[in-house]
């Protein structure tokens, strides 16, 4: 008889060898700071991560990536009365000019042109007020729930902030977006507007100067002072470090030492590749079954200690047919004890339930007796024609003698 449910519970682990000398947790000038694995999302390193802030023009992560899911980059924007009118750095639009999303969203995060930004906002949301609802809707589904965004370009406003934590949510996101990193990484811009012409400079000075630097923005106003979100990779490990309210110069020491922390402090653990084989079980006698990893699974360890790594496989109920990618199950992971996440785990192949023998004398059984009422409804349908067959024929043979004796 199939089992009605499987219980699999599967254990190993990994000694993580101290392999690189710990720098120590770094000093930040910034009140609110935070460095995640911009692979796992964990967080490495946290200094009031959930304080609310102003965050200037780091706002225009959330409008680029808005602007680059609409699927209109190739769009012309007609640009309105307001976008000129914006504060701060511009690249001078015109009412009435007409200019590519593809080359606001740009300007927006090369130049950190405010006016670009009111042109994105107005030509997807009809208004900065429609973006800002946008921005917001999609800040709460990426878990950004301690952020309210009034504009698209960061200038200071009542009501408009957000926090380090979620800063790093939304660039982790942003960041898995091809062509969101190829704007970001972008070091020089040749503008061509109408009214102005000129060769811009990304200022994120660490794409000039920091290894492995793949953007992504920086901001500035009175009340924020400075801000940025900063992202580099080496080795396959990618680090995202936000700072908010830091001071002059120091947001570029700020974002070193977070990013130096991670390549230095951590190192990283790929526990399970998407498509790799978890393992393989006996179902019951006469089956199988190969355990497959949905997804890809990886972790940043602190490399000053040697941690004690552990997996751990459970499976669903399994009752009759399992089909090849249908969810059975979950890779589980710790580390020294605390659960850190894991996978699905999908049939690797199909598996029918095995016909037992009771089962099978039980379908020979319906198949005769399937047989002997087709059978029986052969011989009823037969006598049926016989019977209908004699009655035209004695019809006819009465027929013909009425016509000769006429």
């Amino acid at each position: 008889m199939r089992r009605a449910a499987v219980f699999l519970a599967v254990f190993f682990a990994l000694l993580v060898l101290h392999t690189t000398p710990a720098w120590g947790k770094p000093g930040i000038t910034g009140q609110s700071a935070v460095l995640i694995d911009g692979i796992s999302g964990q967080i490495l390193f946290e200094q009031e991560k959930d304080t609310k802030l102003p965050p200037a023009s780091v706002t225009k992560i959330l409008t680029a990536i808005l602007a680059i899911e609409s699927g209109k980059l190739d769009d012309i924007v007609t640009i309105g009365v307001n976008p000129p009118l914006a504060e701060g750095t511009k690249v001078y639009l015109e009412a009435g000019e007409r200019v590519k999303l593809r080359d606001l969203v740009m300007a927006a995060m090369v130049h950190s042109a405010n006016d670009a930004a009111c042109a994105i906002a107005e030509y997807l949301g009809s208004s900065q007020e429609g973006f800002a609802q946008m921005m917001n809707a999609k800040a709460k589904e990426l878990g950004a729930v301690n952020s309210n965004f009034r504009n698209p370009h960061g200038l200071t406003e009542e009501g408009h902030y957000t926090t380090a934590y979620d800063l790093a949510l939304i660039s982790r996101y942003a960041m898995n977006n091809e062509t969101f990193r190829q704007v970001v990484q972008s070091k020089i811009l040749d503008w061509q507007g109408e009214k102005w012409q000129t060769r811009l400079i990304n200022i994120n000075e660490l794409l000039w100067s920091y290894d492995g630097a793949i953007g992504i923005k920086t901001g500035y106003t009175k009340e924020s002072r400075n801000t940025i979100v900063a992202s580099a990779v080496r080795d396959d490990r990618m680090y995202i470090a936000v700072v908010l309210n830091s001071a002059g110069q120091a947001i570029w020491e700020d974002a070193k030492k977070l990013l130096d922390y991670g390549f230095s402090d951590f190192q990283h653990l790929e526990l399970a590749s998407s498509g790799s084989i978890a393992a393989n079980i006996e179902v019951d006698d006469n089956r199988s079954l190969q355990l497959v990893s949905k997804d890809s699974f990886s972790l940043s360890v602190a490399a000053d200690a040697a941690k004690k790594v552990e997996s751990r496989i459970t499976l669903e109920p399994l009752a009759g047919k399992i089909t090849k990618g249908e969810i059975v199950g979950k890779l589980q992971f710790t580390i020294d004890g605390n659960d850190v996440g894991g996978v699905d785990l999908i049939a690797g192949n199909d598996s029918d339930p095995p016909l037992e023998l009771s089962n099978i004398f039980l379908y020979i059984g319906a198949g005769l007796f399937g047989l002997q009422v087709l059978w029986r409804i052969y011989l009823l349908l037969r006598r049926r024609r016989r019977k209908a067959y004699n009655y035209r024929r004695q019809y006819y043979q009465g027929y013909n003698r009425i016509n000769r004796d006429i």
